[in-house]
């Protein structure tokens, strides 16, 4: 009788250490997305039948930026290329994975610069929060009245027509603290330009207009 709580440790054991060797192949799971050379391009990529269509950025270095949006028209992945050159994604990948694109089509460059944009924007959340916020000549973000309140960074970067934003939102329906890009492109007008970010889980895009 003895031997019955033993074995039973035995096997709860085992369970925990298949368990975190699952996630630890989870955690280390590789993403590989095709590289596309310099510039702006809109891209289709899965199933030639039935395509994902999407947004690719890339950067003279090894920056690079792509989205995929679903049936709905709202972003629904994001992959990023870091400095080290890894590839990372929201929502993140448990197994190995290869984003092959089957289709891309250049676009014209669109620079963009801080002192160049409106300086006070408007925005509403999926549950229809308004938001709006202040954008300053040296990249501060500030929160003017609304439902709720949204602050933080605004930083150029090396990809054109990309703007790098950090912020931290406070009674919104958002998450507390995301990091992403605005994204400037004449085929989104009216809106001076689109909101994608995310807390490394949940994904947000908002279009962005003046105020």
């Amino acid at each position: 009788m003895k031997k019955i709580p033993y074995l039973i440790l035995m096997l709860a054991v085992s369970v925990l250490v298949a368990c975190n060797d699952k996630n630890q192949k989870n955690s280390a799971a590789k993403l590989n997305v095709d590289e596309l050379e310099s510039g702006r391009y809109t891209i289709s990529l899965g199933e030639e039948k039935a395509p994902a269509i999407g947004k690719y950025y890339a950067g003279n270095g090894s920056s690079r930026f792509a989205f995929v949006e679903g049936s709905d028209g709202k972003v629904a992945q994001i992959y990023r290329r870091v400095e080290n050159g890894e590839w990372t994604a929201v929502p993140n990948i448990n197994t190995d994975t290869a984003v092959n694109i089957i289709n891309s089509t250049p676009v014209l460059d669109q620079s963009v610069a801080l002192a160049e944009l409106p300086s006070s924007f408007v925005t509403k959340t999926s549950l229809d929060k308004v938001v709006k916020f202040s954008l300053g000549s040296n990249g501060n973000l500030t929160a003017d009245a609304g439902d709720c309140n949204l602050v933080g960074d605004v930083s150029e970067s090396d990809i054109e027509g990309l703007l790098a934003v950090s912020l931290t939102t406070a009674n919104c329906d958002l998450p507390q603290a995301m990091d992403g890009v605005l994204v400037v492109d004449k085929d989104y007008q009216p809106a001076v330009f689109r909101l994608i970010a995310s807390d490394d889980q949940e994904i947000v895009d908002l279009w962005v207009y003046q105020e």
